[in-house]
């Protein structure tokens, strides 16, 4: 598990807000009201959605902190800032964002809160299942289009995998990664970390097409696991539309060395 964390970070009760943005252009980026009720993406997009349980867990203010760091980080890295990035990088790895997505990602059985809904999708056979297990380059890049670097169900930002090893390479004290040893991952890019899930899940006959894959950070993909939305008592994602917001995944990391 990380070490150390930022000396300071928002408290849930209070808004907060960042007026740097993610790609240098002072935009106001980042505003998140975290009173109300939980699992409210509401609270960042000004919908009133707040009676809606949406994901698993709901988001900490110290996970958009993280992403603050990183973005900021990747910032000075571009301009040249190497030693301001590394130490950048290196608060982001926050452990209470590593408990934030631990806690449910690690027993998925344990995020069930309906064990057998009514007119639910069930397990089908083998045979009858969609022959492509994972989605296309194709149907990602076209999702990814679609819903952003964010995560359809809870709303925090994603950032691709190759982003992260690229900064690993980079900086590896300040971002380690050991691929079987998830307490020595750096907490904010496991976090962060990209996925494509299968709203309705592929055992149950869900296909991996534009019309049932989402963006999902881990947490939401890891946790949700080839349970249904059901199950896990939480909204279909698809019933509401991707909500915007101006993170790039870091994605302006790319070709850097």
């Amino acid at each position: 598990m990380p070490k150390s964390r930022p000396p300071s970070s928002p408290s849930p009760q209070v808004n907060s807000a960042r007026t740097n943005s993610p790609t240098g252009s002072g935009s106001g980026w980042w505003r998140v009201d975290f009173s109300g009720h939980a699992g409210s993406i509401g609270r960042m997009t000004g919908k009133d959605t707040a009676h809606a349980r949406l994901c698993i867990r709901d988001p900490i203010p110290d996970i958009f902190e993280a992403y603050y760091l990183l973005s900021a980080a990747t910032d000075a890295h571009k301009h040249g800032q190497f030693r301001a990035a590394e130490t950048l990088f290196a608060k982001a790895n926050m452990p209470t964002v590593y408990d934030w997505a631990w806690a449910d990602w690690q027993k998925p059985s344990l995020n069930i809160r309906i064990p057998k809904p009514e007119n639910d999708t069930i397990k089908i056979p083998k045979a009858e299942l969609d022959p492509v297990r994972a989605p296309s380059r194709t149907t990602k890049r076209a999702v990814l289009d679609r819903d952003g670097y964010r995560c359809r169900y809870c709303g925090i930002p994603v950032i691709d995998a190759d982003i992260r090893k690229l900064v690993h390479k980079l900086y590896p004290e300040a971002v380690p990664w050991v691929s079987n040893a998830p307490e020595k991952q750096h907490a904010a890019f496991s976090c962060f970390w990209l996925q494509y899930d299968h709203v309705v899940p592929h055992s149950h006959g869900g296909r991996s097409d534009e019309e049932n894959v989402v963006v999902s950070c881990a947490l939401c993909n890891f946790g949700k696991l080839d349970y249904t939305v059901k199950q896990l008592d939480i909204a279909d994602p698809r019933e509401r539309p991707p909500a915007s917001a101006p993170w790039d995944g870091l994605e302006r990391l790319r070709g850097c060395n």
